[in-house]
């Protein structure tokens, strides 16, 4: 029951969010200034002047005395924006046009160095820096990134920032609907989408995934437009069909089963979802054939064919053979290796460090 429960799960995602309403609309008018994003220095300095609501910046805002430059550009900045979406042509924007809008350069600063948005490596860590390295690179205190960060995120959490990068959303959404609903690092890393031209795609997904979590997810290493409930779920039935097989399972069987009960049609959404899941389950072993299973219990299956074809052979040569038949993510260590072979009574070891099948197993022929 449980994985027929996880396959109607996996194949409800949750529809891609609507989009804003009309920019002009009163709901935006009448929102308080404070849904502007504006830090609370302008926001004073505009309720001075008799500003009070989003709508008030649809008109040129009230002359304000001694407000510094960069505050005054910023200012500028945001009500261009909100002028032109009030007449209902919202500017779209890139990812690093966005931030550029909305916040101060030191902050913009702050939230590259963090989450790598100019790094080139594809690895989450890379991309996604401890405050203290953070800190580091800017002469600041862990604490200190902490609230600017913290700061930024509050800024970028208002109506109008959220209103402004919806279509960024709706495109990295896109980009995983388009591939399945799931990319990991270096498949992202590849991809060159306007939204985000300029940056790095792991960074920009980071980012976009703290900004909106219900939206991106990322789970085990790599993002998905599924929840991490629905992960959960449909790694736990994944898990249990694993546990219950006595070899190694082809991936469609796995994903027929987790789809019982859907629409034929979104049938073949499981696939790309389990292959990741697969690939990243320290545990599992998933082949390049489109086949599947735990590696401890079903990595002998491999290693059973790889000295079918090999013949007798050094360790060395088995644990290449053997890493060249999984994705990368899976591949093991000699350690590994050797205790397979030597826990199987069916693979003797002909001399130090080699291996071997029994004649008729080493043939392929049935004995």
């Amino acid at each position: 029951m449980r994985v027929r429960r996880a396959g109607r799960l996996l194949h409800r995602p949750e529809p891609l969010s609507p989009a804003p309403a009309f920019s002009g609309s009163a709901s935006f008018r009448t929102a308080p200034l404070q849904a502007s994003g504006l830090p609370p220095r302008i926001l004073t300095a505009l309720r001075a002047g008799g500003a009070v609501r989003l709508g008030d910046l649809c008109r040129p805002p009230p002359a304000i005395a001694d407000l510094p430059p960069a505050d005054r550009a910023l200012l500028d900045r945001v009500v261009a924006w909100w002028r032109a979406a009030c007449l209902g042509h919202p500017p779209r924007l890139t990812l690093a046009e966005w931030l550029a809008l909305f916040l101060p350069a030191r902050l913009v600063t702050v939230l590259q160095l963090h989450y790598g948005l100019h790094e080139s490596g594809t690895a989450l860590s890379l991309h996604e820096a401890r405050l203290s390295a953070t800190g580091r690179q800017l002469g600041l205190t862990r604490e200190r990134v902490r609230q600017l960060i913290a700061q930024a995120f509050g800024a970028l959490y208002q109506t109008l920032p959220l209103f402004a990068a919806e279509p960024i959303l709706r495109a990295a959404e896109k980009a995983l609907e388009s591939v399945g609903g799931v990319l990991d690092a270096a498949a992202l890393a590849q991809r060159t989408d306007r939204d985000w031209q300029g940056i790095s795609p792991v960074g920009a997904f980071l980012l976009l995934a703290q900004l909106r979590p219900g939206r991106i997810t990322i789970y085990r290493g790599f993002f998905s437009v599924y929840s991490d409930t629905l992960l959960d779920r449909v790694e736990k039935a994944l898990r249990d069909r694993l546990d219950r097989a006595t070899g190694l399972l082809p991936i469609s069987e796995i994903a027929a089963s987790l789809s019982a009960g859907a629409p034929l049609r979104n049938g073949p959404a499981a696939e790309p979802l389990l292959q990741m899941l697969l690939r990243h389950l320290p545990d599992a072993i998933a082949t390049r054939d489109g086949r599947a299973g735990l590696a401890a219990r079903h990595g002998v299956e491999l290693l059973h064919e790889v000295l079918a074809a090999t013949g007798e052979a050094p360790l060395r040569t088995l644990v290449e053979a053997f890493n060249a038949r999984v994705h990368p993510e899976c591949r093991r260590g000699s350690g590994f290796v050797r205790d397979m072979l030597l826990k199987d009574p069916r693979i003797r070891k002909t001399a130090p460090g080699r291996y071997a099948l029994p004649g008729g197993l080493q043939t392929g022929l049935a004995l």
